[in-house]
């Protein structure tokens, strides 16, 4: 019983993180009234941080995590650019005298490419995160991230 408790705290742990993320990814870059993503990335590692804290990680740890979550943060900002741009090309492909659906598919085709190759950098820099940890911090983090998150 003990560890399937483990491996559903080492399982949990990724998907909030993952959830975090993709919250993290969609809310708003300057625009509609919300601020902008620099103020975001900076709020979600404070509140890494301060998990790290509590499970006792060393400062190394949390240095290296923190160089580790940065980068993916800075990732996720890029395709999120990446995909502003790609919509406003779709609009000009929508609204254009005649409609290349050609081009439209290959912008479609195009995104779920780059959103794929995002969403595993971003999995495996937490994977890499993750493994700065001992099995017992892991644990640790998860209750954390669960309280966190009201669960």
């Amino acid at each position: 019983m003990a560890s399937r408790y483990k491996l559903a705290t080492l399982v949990a742990l990724p998907l909030v993180i993952i959830g975090a993320a993709f919250a993290y990814a969609h809310q708003g870059g300057g625009h509609h009234g919300r601020p902008d993503d620099s103020h975001h990335m900076e709020r979600h590692l404070d509140q890494m941080a301060g998990m790290l804290t509590k499970i006792g990680a060393s400062g190394a740890q949390k240095s290296q995590i923190d160089g580790i979550m940065r980068g993916a943060f800075g990732d996720l900002k890029a395709a999120k650019q990446n995909h502003h741009a790609a919509f406003g090309q779709l609009h000009e492909l929508l609204f254009a005298p005649s409609i290349d659906r050609g081009k439209i598919e290959s912008l479609r085709a195009g995104q779920l490419k780059s959103l794929d190759e995002t969403s595993k950098a971003f999995v495996k820099a937490m994977a890499d995160a993750a493994e700065v940890l001992s099995p017992e911090q892991r644990a640790a983090m998860a209750q954390e991230a669960r309280s966190h998150h009201g669960g």
